[in-house]
């Protein structure tokens, strides 16, 4: 049996952060172009973009860190 190994996680959850954050973002310039439409009270767009910039702000100080540190 397999050790669970905590470093391992780590790299595959900031790779997955990474993904999320690139779709997020790419939604979120989509629907401020109105390219996609959402209801402009709800300021969905501008949520969903300091959501996006916040998962990948982590997934890149992850990657930096096994980058340079590791």
């Amino acid at each position: 049996m397999e050790d669970f190994d905590f470093v391992n996680l780590l790299y595959q959850v900031a790779l997955y952060l990474g993904v999320a954050g690139f779709l997020m973002f790419i939604f979120s310039f989509l629907s401020g172009l109105r390219i996609i439409k959402t209801k402009p009270k709800l300021r969905l767009h501008k949520r969903i973009g300091i959501i996006g910039f916040l998962v990948v702000s982590i997934h890149a100080l992850t990657m930096m860190y096994f980058y340079f540190l590791s």
